[in-house]
């Protein structure tokens, strides 16, 4: 396969219309196929839960009717005793077997688990409460399942059990307010609409109130007739208990299932703001949970021990033992059945799932019941006749009618409108974990009643639950990149910006909102823009399809800030940071936003809707701007990089697992990698390895614990617990490895510690572009394997702490990660064993003599990288993993070879065991290695087979075996050995871009130089000049080239003087007035004479250039030199002029004009021949002055044809020089605000006031130590393998390392473990998906 079709397959297209359309075709084929499967599996277990338990009555009224026979024989009598004990039993276990799932599940989760601590105990009063309605729960089931269903016909039985809504309705009659506004006022919606009733009128509340009468009537009505009908059926003396014990039975139960007394017996006591022992931080009236797992953890166990009880009352007369096989479809149907119902509504599908299987289950069971009365005995299922009297038949089904009628308006229209958010959890699905296998479908409707209300004298009156109106923050760290990065990012901000907009022409009543904030480091010089804030505005047009002449710019006090209206919905904002004003890199810039957003816009947001005002501001500035309440817990800011691909639908479902989980601090997305080479296919495996099985096993047995600031949404909330400790200054080394080195893990592990989960959406998907030369690959995982083991070693050290502080984290997991930490710092040994033992099995080479070479060339490596410079260090890795390919590839040949051998061994023995005719153990063996390589192979591709759209990435298998030395022995010795480099490595100009060399470069060109030298003087041949050879490439600004120093002549008459202009180099007023500030006047005359007139000029020079003009004084240089940074600097653009002279004057150079025409220089093709100028040619024409000469060379570089983006570029620089500046008062809130972030925070360090060097000597330190630590580590490990082995086959004499077992058995354990997390969080993800598909007006939930 091609690497074109393969990027194909592995990074999404930007979708078409018609794809969109196309798409959402199949969204609803898809959920109605999901649908009709839910539910045909729930109506099938409910009908099946319903029709074995009817079954089961009737048979036991039969069986109980022979007993009571007189002319039944003794073994007859002994066989129907048998047989009613066995149903008895039956019956006893459909209600038991709830009980003790419910009994598990409390103890599991709510009492035992690790989050046990974060719910609440019930208060006394709760738990009286639920004691009480579980005494009286067991006294009428008892009498419900072994008294009055018996003696009923089965088709009145099943309408019967509906009769334990009464209560339920008479609850919704008391509290249902006439006044509407008095109705919103205490915690009542009306559970048919979204709206309060002040928007529905008095009608609609009239409406309501008259269908709660109704239903209580038809209840009431219906039930008092049923009970009537079964007492008239039965013999005289029996009529009063069973009419009597029907109508109270159902009434018992329908009040203590009613919503009052369930939220009553599950009231928790008051928790403080932090758990004890934790650092979990909620806030009560939001994230507090309910007491519903234990209070249900108590009443399951006081109901299991009283049905245990009134058991064994019931057969005290005479032993009920069970003789015969129990049937469990009554039992495994209902537990089904509910737990197909919750999966429902977990992905929104209760219609399907939940509301209709519920709603047809009666009138399907009665169906059923009618065609089947009176069956024989042999079959499975009996059911007793019906009346035997027409006039009572017919009053019967007319009032099991209007029984099912009354049921369905009390919670038929609730339980369809009902809908709950995304992967709720139980609390927000349902009131009490648990579910009933009697009464199934009554049950699961009463126990939908959950929701929020205000508390009034009455009950919690369920309203939807649907998320608050939200408010999404997307902020982007920006630097260096290309404009390709650039516009992939735009143009999927514009992308979420559209979505926004086709939400609300949907909905009027969507009030979510969406902002865009742009952090650009380095993207203003004072009040000029950088080349990289320019080329960012000079894309907007074409991604954000925007006016970019319609915008605001302001200047802020850490540089300036523009701001755009994106689809007419959302607003963006691109912050410039000056580095002059405010700290640079990365997370300085979250520190920005991060503060901007909780300590601004969301104080102030609260203070102005408080006090009833509306922030006209940005009222004014955005006309669609939606103010709406925001709060720690409904805002959410999601990061991204600069370079970033993503779709509104990955924006969007990350919020889901946020809004389900109120712990939940951050969600990640699943990132691939976009590039080409070799080297990005190593890493598309290596990402999907990563995400598969390290973030999915993370998720399921812990928490995750890196969210990348490429693209991840993190709760303000979270962030607010966090910031203070986020914003703090590198102090030591490991702090240097942690803050700076990793700063999206050590968020999150400052997240974690606090006691927040970090949870992984593998449905989210995002493309970002990765290293495709391996000097950058290198330079990337130098940063990011030093600060993966500093932070997990953080996390490690303090494991007490945080297992009490988190509830996600767990001892075994702390041992998990630490595994992860040891099989890291043992990877160089553990490659060299892999790489000699492939050696040893395909050439027959002991052990030893394989590892001493891998051996010595790690010692000199390492070595290399502690003493060389950087760039030899890449070219020795580069050259190193040319070689270490080939051995692998002969590794894997004898591999190959040790597996075919285990084969033959296996297939030869047994031949011989077939033949000899032995009935004893097989006597063969397979090595270890064989076996770990078969499951390590069988793992991955079912891991590749559960995601089919990702599953072309084990592919690159291949490369990433082949490449296993240069990623586990030679990357890992570079990082190490390199702790102490504090450059960031990525996204920085080149040496070549910058004009630096590294020091064996210039060692090689002294050689050279040395080497012309003699040969020239041997020779007698004059030495040619080579300062023009040192004139270094130069890159766009603001990259400015920081080139070596040239011997440029001093000023003074000569050929040509007589030709310049001298009136146009004299100093500027704006210079004069420059100097005079820093009160060096003095130099003026130096300035003039080497050509520095224009402050353009000065803001190019460098420390050489006030040598060369001069400037002796120490103190006025570096003082110069430091605000000659701050200056705007003039950048020379690609163009070709139209001549000279314009060429000239756009330069400020006009005083030439005359010496170039004078030289042959002045039309347009006489450019071709100026863009060859060197140094001495124009020292020739007569130009001596530094700043000019400097001026022209760099000049001559820059006459090339403009591509596409420069042309963009030039134009967005007209117009953003002529927009007008909006100058902000000192008094303005947001001026305010940044003035005072920066004086606290963000305000640059001076780097002479800076511990810089005893920094450098503590990371050189941590570097020696961490070095010494991975020496003595991985030669005892080699001492330990080749020092412990044993003989395990006599009979093949093959010898076995103990270390080596172990080692492997571990993995082995550690990847299947990984292995199983995997699945079940890819049955979460499908969850998730398939929640997700759909109409979107349906899904936002």
């Amino acid at each position: 396969m091609s690497e074109l079709a393969l990027e194909g397959l592995l990074i999404r297209p930007t979708q078409t219309d018609h794809q969109d359309q196309s798409n959402t075709h199949c969204s609803k084929i898809t959920k109605f196929l999901v649908g009709t499967l839910l539910f045909s599996i729930v109506i099938t277990c409910t009908v099946l839960s319903k029709l074995s338990l009817i079954s089961l009555v009737s048979q036991f009224n039969k069986t109980i009717d022979g007993i009571n026979s007189v002319n039944n024989s003794e073994a007859i009598q002994l066989s129907l005793h048998d047989r009613a004990a066995g149903i008895f039993w039956q019956l006893l276990f459909i209600i038991l077997i709830p009980q003790f799932v419910t009994f598990f599940r409390a103890l599991l989760f709510g009492v035992c688990g690790k989050q046990s601590r974060t719910f609440p105990w019930p208060t006394p009063r709760a738990i009286l409460t639920g004691a009480v309605a579980a005494v009286f729960e067991v006294a009428a089931m008892t009498t419900v399942v072994f008294y009055v269903l018996p003696r009923l016909p089965s088709m009145v039985a099943i309408f019967v059990l509906g009769g334990v809504f009464s209560a339920q309705a008479l609850l919704d009659c008391l509290y249902l307010k006439w006044s509407p506004c008095t109705a919103w006022r205490h915690g009542y919606t009306d559970v048919d609409e979204h709206r309060p009733p002040e928007e529905k009128g008095w009608a609609k509340v009239l409406e309501n109130k008259l269908s709660r009468l109704v239903a209580l009537v038809l209840q009431f009505f219906s039930a008092v007739t049923l009970a009537v009908i079964a007492a008239l059926q039965c013999v005289p003396k029996d009529r009063f208990l069973v009419g009597f014990g029907t109508a109270l039975s159902l009434l018992v139960l329908a009040t203590v299932w009613s919503s009052k007394v369930q939220q009553e017996s599950h009231r928790a006591r008051k928790m403080a703001e932090r758990t004890k022992g934790s650092n979990i931080i909620r806030e009560r009236e939001r994230a507090l949970p309910s007491a519903g797992f234990k209070s249900s953890f108590i009443n399951s166990s006081l109901q299991i021990f009283l049905y245990i009880l009134v058991s064994v009352l019931l057969s005290m007369d005479q032993p009920m033992v069970p003789r015969q096989q129990m049937q469990m479809y009554s039992i495994l149907s209902s537990f089904f059945g509910y737990a197909f119902m919750w999966i429902s509504c977990t992905m929104v599908l209760h219609r399907w799932g939940l509301a209709l299987p519920l709603y047809l289950c009666t009138p399907i069971s009665f169906a059923v019941c009618a065609i089947f009365q009176d069956n024989s005995d042999s079959s499975v299922f009996y059911f007793s006749r019906g009346y035997s009297n027409p006039v009572a038949l017919g009053l019967a089904m007319v009032a099991c009618s209007i029984l099912w009628i009354g049921q369905m308006l009390t919670m038929g229209a609730f339980v369809w409108k009902k809908k709950n958010l995304i992967l709720a959890k139980d609390a927000a699905m349902f009131l009490t974990p648990r579910y009933d296998g009697i009464f199934l479908e009554q049950y699961t409707m009463l126990n939908r009643q959950v929701g929020k209300g205000k508390k009034s004298r009455g009950t919690v009156v369920p309203i939807v639950d649907t998320p608050r109106p939200r408010t999404i923050f997307i902020c982007s760290t920006m630097y260096r990149e290309s404009s390709e990065e650039m516009k992939q990012m735009l143009s999927s901000v514009y992308q979420l910006a559209s979505h926004y907009q086709q939400r609300k022409d949907e909905d009027p009543a969507y009030r979510d909102h969406f902002e865009s904030h742009i952090f650009l480091d380095g993207g203003a010089n004072g009040t000029q823009l950088t080349y990289f804030a320019l080329q960012l505005f000079s894309l907007f047009e074409e991604t954000l399809h925007v006016d970019p002449k319609v915008f605001q710019r302001i200047d802020t006090p850490y540089g300036c800030q523009m701001s755009w209206d994106v689809a007419e919905v959302m607003p963006i904002y691109v912050h410039l940071k000056d580095s002059y004003k405010v700290k640079n890199k990365k997370r300085w810039s979250q520190v920005m936003y991060m503060n901007y957003v909780l300590n601004f816009r969301v104080k102030n947001n609260i203070r102005n809707l408080r006090n009833g005002e509306v922030q006209g501001e940005r009222r004014r500035r955005f006309p669609t701007y939606n103010e709406i309440k925001m709060d720690d817990d409904n805002t959410f800011i999601l990061t991204t990089d600069a370079d970033i691909q993503f779709t509104p639908e990955s924006a969007i479902v990350l919020l889901d697992r946020l809004d389900s989980d109120p712990n939940v601090g951050a969600v990640c997305a699943r990132t691939h990698p976009q590039g080409s080479g070799p080297l990005y296919w190593y890493q598309v495996f290596d990402y999907a390895i990563g995400h598969w099985f390290q973030k999915s096993a993370e998720d399921i047995l812990g928490t995750v614990l890196c969210c990348p600031g490429c693209f991840s949404v993190f709760r303000c909330r979270a962030l607010r617990s966090v910031l203070d400790a986020y914003s703090t200054e590198v102090t030591t080394a490991s702090e240097f490895l942690t803050k700076d080195m990793g700063e999206d893990r050590w968020l999150c592990t400052l997240l974690v510690e606090k006691g927040w989960r970090l949870c992984y959406c593998a449905i989210s998907e995002n493309y970002t572009h990765c290293p495709e030369s391996m000097d950058e690959f290198f330079k990337q995982r130098r940063r990011w394997i030093p600060s993966t083991v500093a932070n997990l070693s953080l996390l490690i050290s303090q494991a007490s702490q945080i297992t009490r502080g988190n509830d996600r984290i767990s001892i075994l997991f702390i041992f998990f990660e630490a595994i992860m930490v040891f099989s890291t710092a043992i990877s160089p040994a553990t490659v060299t064993f892999v790489i000699a033992a492939g050696f040893t099995s395909a050439f027959g080479i002991q052990m030893t003599t394989s590892m001493i070479p891998i051996l010595v060339f790690c010692m000199l490596y390492a070595l290399i990288c502690l003493y060389g410079d950087s760039q030899l260090q890449l070219d020795v890795a580069r050259v190193s993993i040319f070689f270490f390919s080939l051995l692998m590839g002969v590794v894997v040949v004898g591999y190959v070879i040790n597996i075919e051998q285990d084969i033959q061994n296996v297939t030869a023995v047994l031949l011989n065991y077939n033949q000899s005719g032995s009935s004893g153990p097989l006597p063969t063996f397979i090595q270890p290695s064989t076996i770990y390589l078969a499951i390590y192979v069988l793992v991955f591709v079912a891991t590749a087979a559960l995601h089919p759209k990702e599953w072309t990435c084990i592919l690159h298998f291949v490369w990433y075996i082949i490449a296993l030395p240069s990623g586990y022995l030679v990357l890992l010795i570079y990082s190490a050995a390199n702790l102490d480099d504090r450059s960031w490595g990525t996204r920085e100009a080149t040496s070549e871009q910058v004009g630096v060399y590294s020091s064996t470069r210039r060692i090689a060109e002294k050689v050279w130089a040395r080497l012309v030298l003699c040969l020239d003087q041997c020779t007698c041949r004059p030495v040619v000049p080579t300062d023009d050879s040192k004139a270094l490439p130069l890159v766009p600004p603001p990259l400015a080239p920081e080139a070596e120093e040239t011997h440029f002549m001093q000023p003074e008459a000569g050929k040509g003087a007589d030709l310049v202009e001298r009136g146009d180099f004299r100093l500027t007023a704006e210079v004069q007035k420059w100097l005079d500030s820093l009160e060096c006047g003095q130099y003026a005359r130096n300035f003039e004479q080497h050509g520095y007139f224009t402050v353009h000029l000065i803001a190019d020079m460098k420390s050489e250039d006030f040598d060369a003009i001069g400037i002796d004084e120490r103190g006025h240089k570096l003082r110069m030199e430091r605000e000659a940074k701050k200056l705007p600097s003039l950048p020379i653009e690609n163009a070709i002029p139209d001549n000279v002279v314009s060429w000239l004057e756009k330069l400020e150079l006009q005083g030439y004009i005359r010496l170039f025409d004078a030289s042959g220089y002045s039309s347009k093709d006489d450019l071709e021949s100026v863009k060859g100028l060197t140094l001495d040619d124009l020292k020739k024409m007569g130009i001596h002055r530094r700043a000019h000469q400097q001026r022209l060379l760099q000049a001559t570089k820059r006459l090339a044809y403009p591509s596409a983006i420069e042309v963009s570029i030039s134009q967005s620089k007209v117009i953003i020089e002529n927009s007008p500046r909006q100058e902000v008062e000192d008094e303005n809130e947001e001026k305010q605000f940044w003035t005072g972030l920066l004086h606290t925070t963000l305000e640059p360090m001076k780097a002479s006031f800076m511990s810089d060097t005893e920094l450098k000597g503590k990371l050189k330190s941590l570097r020696n130590t961490v070095l010494y630590i991975m020496l003595l580590i991985n030669v005892m490990w080699i001492v330990l393998i080749l020092s412990l082995k044993i003989t395990i086959s006599e009979t093949y004499k093959i010898p076995v390392h103990i270390m080596t077992l172990i080692f492997l058995f571990i993995y082995t354990i550690i990847l299947l473990v990984q292995f199983m997390a995997m699945i079940v969080h890819r049955c979460i993800t499908l969850v998730h998906y398939l929640a997700r598909v759909g109409p979107q007006r349906e899904t936002e939930y």
